[in-house]
């Protein structure tokens, strides 16, 4: 990766760029999520996972940029690229908040968004910041195996697409704190302090979460670098 020194202004500009369709995409895709919920409350929910696994995958086959799937790239791109981090997440608050004021405003507004009363009751629930740190964690690390489907999918002979879209199917049914997402919901039910703070430490869970699958890949690069390494040793001494 280019560091933000080297990278030239069409670069950054289309960087930018891709960061917010991935927010309107989130916006998209909740929106349809928060649209089922109001057919039936088990059902619903189901079809509405799956609807808002569709707008991941058009983040992963038009390689937009989203927040939460860029953190699998952390340990690799090197702390000088970390900056991708903040200003991916800003591209993509602003595509979600423009996805969310262009459906407040739809004919959808009055059916979808008061089902987005259900993330208050998120926010009000006893020891709220734990569950909204280990949800969000459990949110980034289903992320990051969906992103990594892109690429071990088709060694194993498997479809990319159902790879892609069957982690969030379960994140998203198991109603796992996903930052970006979230601020599309409190965007409908009334912004506070304390739904900022919610939103803070989702990012810091999706972050820990979509971390733990690269590091163990690394891990497991060393590991094996390491014993080919004592391989070739034990024959060089015999």
């Amino acid at each position: 990766m280019k560091s933000l020194e080297k990278l030239t202004k069409a670069q950054f500009a289309s960087f930018c760029l891709m960061s917010f369709c991935a927010g309107v995409m989130i916006g998209v895709g909740g929106t349809a999520f928060l649209l089922s919920l109001s057919l039936d409350a088990t059902w619903g929910k189901l079809l509405g996972s799956a609807l808002f696994s569709l707008g991941i995958l058009a983040i992963v086959m038009f390689e937009m940029k989203l927040f939460t799937g860029l953190i699998s790239d952390m340990p690799e791109m090197g702390a000088k690229n970390w900056w991708r981090l903040p200003v991916c997440f800003l591209g993509n608050i602003l595509g979600v908040l423009f996805a969310a004021v262009l459906v407040r405003y739809s004919v959808l507004g009055d059916t979808v968004v008061p089902e987005a009363g259900f993330i208050l009751k998120k926010l009000h629930a006893e020891f709220w910041y734990v569950k909204a740190l280990t949800s969000s964690i459990l949110c980034g690390f289903l992320i990051t195996l969906s992103i990594g489907a892109v690429n071990y999918a088709p060694r194993k002979g498997l479809s990319t697409t159902v790879g892609v879209m069957f982690p969030i199917i379960v994140f998203a049914f198991c109603g796992f704190d996903h930052s970006v997402a979230n601020t599309l919901y409190f965007y409908f039910t009334g912004f506070s302090g304390k739904a900022v703070v919610y939103l803070l430490i989702c990012v810091v869970g999706n972050i820990l979460g979509g971390v733990i699958l690269p590091i163990l890949s690394l891990f497991r690069t060393w590991s094996n670098r390491a014993e080919k390494k004592a391989e070739n040793n034990e024959k060089t001494d015999k």
